[in-house]
């Protein structure tokens, strides 16, 4: 059987030589990677002014994977860096978007959606000053969100029936694009808080995360 290149044949494929800043093993360089820095944390019900973001590491208290990809805290461990690109805030009332439950305020998940998101302040504190002061909150959006959602509120008048309630918000928009580019060295102290002039009480605890977006530079193997 005669065998023919690949561009021969109708396709291509780029040369060895073309795709060695891909190999995961380059001894002395750097690799960059699209990653992103994260955080969640708890806003109690009974309100609180002010959250700070990227000051606990994984495996430290309760903090997992889930919670935080920081390894130490308030830095990034040397050699890393992160190229800061964009900031979201991502807003997960407890309360459930969707309920057959008899509840008294079938639209808690809006309400402290909203409540958290329409005032207050975003810092993002590097080194000995403040690179972003934002205000509201709300104009954080994540890039992602529940999808397929449709909202229905219906009540049958038949005694011992369920009632429905579906409720879902979140913050929308074009992503907060972080203009210049902020690069976050090894080692360089930050932080990223959430500020309220006051504390603002909602129907039960929300998971709050922050989300750094861009790329993490590292030595590659």
């Amino acid at each position: 059987m005669q065998r023919f290149p690949l561009a021969q044949r109708g396709a291509s494929a780029p040369s060895l030589a073309e795709v060695q800043r891909f190999s995961v093993n380059r001894a002395g360089e750097f690799e960059a990677v699209r990653q992103s820095l994260y955080d969640f944390q708890t806003y109690p019900a009974a309100g609180i002014t002010q959250m700070m973001f990227f000051q606990v590491p994984a495996g430290q208290g309760t903090k997992t994977l889930a919670d935080t990809n920081m390894e130490i805290a308030g830095s990034l461990p040397n050699p890393k860096m992160q190229l800061v690109q964009s900031i979201e805030i991502l807003l997960f009332p407890d309360s459930s978007p969707s309920s057959t439950a008899a509840v008294t305020n079938p639209s808690a998940f809006v309400n402290d959606t909203y409540l958290l998101s329409r005032s207050g302040w975003v810092e993002f504190f590097i080194g000995s000053k403040a690179y972003l002061l934002e205000a509201p909150i709300g104009r954080f959006p994540p890039k992602t969100r529940l999808d397929g959602f449709g909202a229905v509120n219906h009540t049958l008048a038949v005694a011992g029936t369920t009632t429905v309630r579906d409720s879902y918000a979140v913050l929308a928009g074009r992503p907060y694009i972080v203009d210049p580019w902020i690069l976050l060295k090894p080692t360089q102290n930050f932080r990223v808080s959430l500020n309220w002039p006051v504390a603002i009480p909602i129907s039960a605890p929300a998971r709050i995360g922050l989300v750094l977006d861009g790329i993490l530079y590292r030595n590659s193997q």
